[in-house]
């Protein structure tokens, strides 16, 4: 190597563009960009809203299991669909899509007609000994 070459080399040394342009400060030796992780830790609020999901979660697989099992006890298929709609009504109605929505989806065999006895069969309201 001659001295030549070793001059282009320190030169090269001189012009190097600083790590942090803007930023002198954190090109010191005793600054880190990687901060410590040893007191990491979760907010409060968001450990009490893991908390609170995960109780959620348990509370409706406890649900489901429940109604499920009560719905197996009945005596017939169409006693189990109506504990279902009974006891979930108010509780599974937002999991549910919209009616018009599901027509889109597929549409419906029946008539107008058709449904109506349909609906009032399942509801429990029809009395088979006048029809």
């Amino acid at each position: 190597m001659t001295t030549q070459d070793k001059a282009n080399i320190t030169e090269e040394k001189k012009k190097r563009v600083p790590l942090y342009p803007g930023f002198p400060e954190l090109a010191r030796s005793d600054v880190s960009i990687y901060p410590s992780y040893t007191k990491l830790a979760l907010a409060y609020r968001v450990v009490c809203r893991h908390r609170y999901h995960w109780a959620k979660v348990a509370q409706r697989r406890q649900f489901m299991n429940e109604l499920h099992s009560f719905e197996r006890l009945q005596a017939n298929a169409l006693d189990g669909v109506r504990v279902h709609r009974e006891f979930s009504q108010g509780i599974l109605s937002h999991k549910i899509p919209p009616r018009r929505y599901i027509q889109k989806l597929t549409p419906d065999p029946l008539t107008s007609h058709q449904r109506m006895r349909v609906e009032e069969i399942i509801s429990g309201n029809v009395n088979f000994s006048n029809k």
